[in-house]
């Protein structure tokens, strides 16, 4: 007989693969980031999305009152920190960059640690896809080093993987089932994965070419189609026996 849920009634996404997936986002935005101008509101919005999510998982833990404090001072926090963008008044290009990755991070954690599951895979897709563009979208106006785009996006890429991880689960065996092994697995190849690609991008990008950018931009696509390529074809976790 199996320990895990064949039909659970709490299906938000798991803890693990969720917490990891906004913890590689915070990363992707800031090695992607313009620079102080980005990077300082990004800082002060993980803070405060570190306390909603903070505040979630207390509340799941039935400490309701603190729960819902932490979660409600975590979320002003962030949108405070999101309005940090448009009060530091960047060229409006920089702007959208910044606005669509803090929006990105936002959206996402509302996803992996919504009270909705069912709101759960859409709101994790348009985040990550906002993250992306506002990544893609530094290059052109503020052309970072190539290194740092190349662990961006392939941050960006591992996170989608592992929070698609983290919702699949959730909507397999809940958040009440013991997956960690199962996800720590699934995280660490991923991760192997990732670094390859990263390793390799850069390794190519060093090649002497005329146009760099364009070029690179053009290697940057070709890895990200390659890492997802690799990603479709990393073993998922078994799905788990019902009860008998």
């Amino acid at each position: 007989m199996s320990s895990l849920p064949g039909n659970p009634r709490n299906q938000l996404p798991t803890t693990v693969s969720s917490s990891t997936a906004f913890v590689i986002l915070v990363g992707a935005c800031l090695a992607g980031s313009t620079g102080p101008i980005q990077t300082v509101p990004l800082l002060l919005e993980a803070v405060g999305l570190t306390l909603f999510i903070g505040g979630v998982l207390l509340r799941r833990r039935s400490h309701r009152i603190i729960g819902r404090i932490l979660t409600g001072v975590g979320f002003v926090g962030a949108v405070l920190a999101l309005s940090g963008f448009v009060v530091l008044a960047p060229p409006l290009p920089i702007l959208l960059v910044c606005l669509s990755c803090g929006i990105g991070l936002l959206v996402v954690t509302l996803g992996v640690f919504s009270v909705k599951a069912r709101l759960a895979r859409w709101l994790a897709s348009v985040g990550i896809a906002l993250i992306f563009g506002g990544i893609l979208g530094a290059t052109i106006v503020d052309t970072p080093p190539f290194w740092r785009l190349a662990v961006a996006v392939g941050g960006v890429f591992l996170s989608w993987d592992v929070a698609n991880q983290a919702i699949r689960l959730g909507e397999q065996v809940g958040t009440t089932a013991e997956t960690i092994s199962a996800e720590t697995n699934r995280i660490t190849t991923s991760t192997v994965v990732a670094v390859i690609s990263v390793i390799v991008t850069i390794a190519i990008s060093q090649i002497p070419v005329t146009s760099d950018s364009i070029v690179g931009l053009a290697l940057l696509l070709v890895a990200i189609l390659l890492f997802i390529l690799a990603l479709s074809h990393v073993p998922q976790a078994p799905d788990p026996p019902e009860d008998t």
